[in-house]
């Protein structure tokens, strides 16, 4: 217990040899304008050293701490590599990082109009008005030297090819023993016609509506129109709507047609499955989609 004070005492008085108080409950405010807050004290005995990188687990959450991006959606472990340099903009959490141990958490308040441009490099996203601030927890769960980060990436490729090994592998045992012949596409999916349609093939610009279901390999269902009974209806080529899977699907029916399609993880969810969780990542699905119909765009 006595461990724990003085280093709470000792990290707080690094952070900032000089502070102020926070507007934010709980938080300490550094003169560059960064507010933290000490989550968890890790096992950690060493801080990260310029030229290193940081293994760090990030949520980020609005004011009113509703989560809208965390270092999960990048893959499976939630764990992110960052190269440790420079802070970004002044007031960023990278200034904070430099008082981390490994295995530390902190939370942290920064400016959202500088983490967007300075940090990410991107537009402010429309549900965070201009002049308001995100909430980052962040864990250090490890400091890797330049030699271990070259071969945490290794282990990583290596992981990433056993996996689509063993995806292939499902996927062929799946072809081998369904006792029905798919169609082969030259993207990687495979396809089965069960009902023929009418007219062109969809195309960018038609305003479609569609029953589908899709489904595991081993038969189990994981969303479908029919059970809410409520098709979908959408644009083509309207991005971010459905998995690219899908939209290559899409393209290949017509008004009144109906086809089973098989679609690889790398053009269904990917290597960190769908954002709900139940669609695991490397994981093959197969769609079954009817085209209810089908309206051309008029110039």
């Amino acid at each position: 217990m006595k461990k724990y004070v003085l280093y709470l005492l000792l990290i707080s008085f690094v952070f900032s040899s000089c502070f102020r108080k926070s507007k934010y409950k709980g938080y300490t405010l550094t003169d560059s304008g960064l507010h933290y807050k000490l989550q968890v004290i890790g096992d950690g005995k060493r801080k990260p050293q310029p030229g290193e990188y940081l293994q760090l687990i990030i949520t980020y959450k609005t004011e009113k701490d509703s989560v809208f991006l965390d270092s999960y959606s990048n893959n499976e472990t939630g764990k992110v590599i960052l190269p440790f340099q420079h802070s970004s903009f002044e007031g960023s959490f990278e200034e904070g990082l430099m008082t981390m141990n490994d295995g530390d958490s902190v939370s942290f308040i920064v400016s959202a109009d500088s983490l967007f441009k300075k940090f990410f490099r991107a537009d402010l996203p429309l549900f965070l008005p201009a002049g308001s601030v995100v909430k980052m927890d962040v864990k250090l769960h490890k400091i890797l030297t330049p030699p271990e980060y070259e071969q945490e990436l290794k282990n990583y490729e290596q992981m990433v090819e056993d996996r689509d090994i063993e995806e292939q592998r499902k996927l062929q045992t799946y072809l081998d023993t369904c006792h029905t012949e798919y169609y082969p596409l030259n993207n990687g999916m495979f396809y089965l016609p069960i009902k023929q349609g009418a007219g062109d093939n969809a195309e960018t610009g038609n305003t479609i509506k569609i029953h589908y279901k899709g489904y595991f390999l081993n038969g189990k269902t994981f969303e479908s129109t029919y059970e809410r009974n409520q098709p979908l209806e959408m644009i083509v080529g309207t991005q971010g709507q459905i998995i690219s899977g899908l939209e290559s699907a899409i393209r290949l029916m017509n008004e009144g047609a109906k086809t089973k399609f098989i679609i690889p993880s790398q053009l269904a969810f990917g290597e960190t499955g769908s954002s709900t969780g139940i669609v695991p990542p490397y994981t093959t699905v197969v769609y079954e989609i009817e085209m209810l119909s089908l309206t051309k765009y008029n110039n």
